[in-house]
């Protein structure tokens, strides 16, 4: 049981340091700027508060990466070959007390276009609901095989097992909650066999209702800001929607026992140079959480285990095993975390302008927020992976604070109070 103390402690400091960040934000905005330009018979200076060119600066980033995101998610899925029958690939379905929506996952990749397909659910020897459920889908199928966990415990556990236990040159990764496209393997498998060492798709809540559509939104503002850092040659490959080469998956050692094991992965692919080939116009649905308590906690666990990736690495990089790439890797995921922490200063700022009627301080990066959330949901819509939005799509900018605030409170909790346990959410098949 976890002591008090460090639990009080962890809720002070994270109401101090959210307040510390937002004095801090106002009296920078307050800072008076000047731009002087000379001309040949007169000099005009421009005087404008700090506030105004910082969410001047947002809102360009706001801007630049949803034209990017909205680009890729809006391409071509021609530009990746699709190949029917080929080598013989392994889809691996990790499940633990997921009897409820497995068939999720194991039907729609019972229904992929890609011939050469086994389906390997592996559930935990102590799930019995679970593996029962497995071994039913097996006896109806005959493209899906149950394992039974022989390193149970977790999900890198049981993908690195299933691993070991099949032969297969090619490999793909689901959550038991996934909806796959019948598409998707096929394109995979294309750029596979074209070279790349490991393919990703983009995954998506999907937004069900009020809740649901918040964490829809959520996504997309991260995966928008994914795509400045790929600008550098950096590419987040996970542990869904996700297939690869045995031969990378060896040369990674596989997936680690972390609370995020796919974020490891991504960070252990780039530093070992592996060819990753980002694909965010072959999407596949997850069930989305359906409690504001259940979306904080989801969020809390990965940003609490990408706090436990970074300490992992910085510990290599102490020891001497970190190279230039590792470096890269490291300043990736500190970017990520004080960006986080600079949104709590932003919103002072933006607090500011607003008192002093500047409005489109706020316009402008909402117009481009929620314009940007709208061109990939019309896509979605479109393609039949989602229904439509809930009005709480107008909620998407207080995201933003939001991401200071669960990563200030991830950062205290696994200095603090963190004892290696993770949030789950309920799964209810909707």
């Amino acid at each position: 049981m976890i002591s008090t103390v460090p639990r009080a402690v962890e809720h002070g400091g994270t109401v101090v340091g959210a307040v510390v960040l937002l004095v801090f934000g106002l009296t920078q905005g307050r800072e008076i700027q000047r731009i002087t330009v000379d001309f040949l018979v007169v000099t005009v200076q421009v005087i404008f508060l700090e506030a105004l060119s910082a969410m001047a600066v947002f809102t360009c980033f706001v801007a630049i990466t949803g034209l990017l995101l909205a680009r890729e998610v809006w391409s071509s899925r021609d530009a990746i070959e699709s190949v029917i029958d080929g080598p013989r690939l392994t889809a691996i379905v990790p499940v633990y007390r997921d009897h409820v929506v497995m068939a999720e996952s194991v039907e729609s990749l019972c229904e992929s276009a890609y011939e050469n397909l086994e389906i390997v659910v592996v559930a935990e020897p102590n799930d019995g609901p679970t593996l029962d459920r497995a071994r039913e889908l097996a006896a109806e199928r005959d493209r899906v095989t149950c394992l039974v966990n022989g390193e149970p415990g977790s999900k890198a556990g049981a993908i690195n097992y299933a691993v070991r236990e099949r032969d297969a040159e090619y490999i793909a990764v689901f959550d038991a909650d996934e909806r796959i496209t019948p598409e998707f393997l096929p394109r995979a498998m294309g750029a596979l066999l074209d070279g790349t060492d490991v393919f990703q798709g983009r995954r998506i809540p999907r937004p069900t209702g009020p809740v649901e559509t918040v964490a829809y939104c959520e996504r997309v503002v991260f995966h928008a800001s994914y795509k400045l850092v790929e600008l550098f040659d950096f590419t987040n490959c996970r542990s869904s929607s996700t297939v690869l080469t045995r031969e990378a998956f060896e040369r990674v050692g596989g997936y680690d026992d972390m609370l995020t094991e796919d974020l490891d992965f991504a960070h252990a692919c780039y530093r070992e140079g592996l060819t990753v080939r980002q694909a965010r116009q072959c999407t596949n649905t997850m069930e989305a959480p359906h409690t504001l308590a259940d979306l904080w906690g989801q969020r809390k666990r990965w940003r609490v285990g990408q706090i436990e990736v970074l300490h992992a690495t910085v510990g290599d990089l102490l020891r001497g095993e970190i190279d230039r790439r590792g470096l890269v890797s490291i300043g990736r995921m500190c970017s990520s975390l004080f960006g986080s922490l600079f949104t709590l200063a932003l919103t002072s700022k933006l607090l500011l302008l607003l008192v002093l009627d500047v409005e489109s301080a706020f316009l402008l990066p909402f117009t481009a927020l929620v314009a940007t959330i709208g061109l990939v949901a019309w896509r979605d819509t479109r393609d039949g992976r989602i229904d439509g939005l809930s009005w709480t799509v107008v909620l998407a900018p207080l995201l933003y604070p939001a991401f200071g605030i669960l990563t200030l409170k991830s950062l205290l909790e696994y200095g603090l109070s963190w004892d290696g346990a993770w949030y789950r959410v309920e799964k209810t098949g909707s």
